[in-house]
């Protein structure tokens, strides 16, 4: 626990907050729109439309992709926690407090008549999971990538490189599947 992080960093996490949703979200968009003949739809609007329309056009080939399937879903339930984090800072901020007496800095908001609160510490590990979802999301909508040796070949040792580089549990009980 950081004892020593001020009003204006925690005031600044709100910043970095923005602008890793924002790199996820162009990240997600980006793919949308290549594999739609370069437009967006309109569908496609918003973070949360975004992931779900690219989770959806990674779906789509499910029969023919499974793994790649598996991935994409698993990363989109993997950011609903930051997302609705995200959203909570940027439609009901309602608290921002340094470190003191003991207490970790945190954020709070209030949104739909729930109080939440995030700390310091909970914040950088989001912040570390989050900047690397930009190059996950490039990884797995990558089609020319489905090669003996890519991580989108449905392996042990590439779910456990999953896990280890972007915290996707394939691995556990809900998720394995016979290899």
């Amino acid at each position: 626990m950081d004892q020593n992080v001020s009003y204006d960093q925690i005031k600044g996490a709100v910043g970095s907050l923005l602008l890793l949703w924002s790199a996820i979200e162009r990240a997600a968009r980006d793919e949308v729109a290549r594999s739609n003949g370069g437009s967006l739809p309109k569908s496609a609007h918003g973070v949360a439309a975004a992931l779900n329309v690219w989770e959806a056009s990674i779906s789509a080939r499910r029969s023919r992709e499974p793994f790649r399937a598996l991935l994409a879903s698993a990363l989109r339930l993997q950011l609903q926690v930051s997302l609705d984090v995200r959203n909570g800072v940027c439609h009901g901020l309602v608290g921002v407090c340094a470190a003191h007496n003991g207490q970790q800095a945190t954020l709070s908001w209030d949104l739909n008549g729930g109080k939440r609160e995030i700390t310091w510490d909970e914040l950088q590990a989001m912040f570390r999971r989050l900047s690397r979802v930009p190059a996950a999301i490039s990884i797995i909508s990558d089609s020319s990538v489905q090669k003996v040796g890519s991580r989108l070949v449905d392996t042990l040792e590439n779910r456990k490189w999953w896990l280890d580089e972007y915290g996707l549990d394939l691995l556990g009980p809900s998720l394995a599947v016979a290899l």
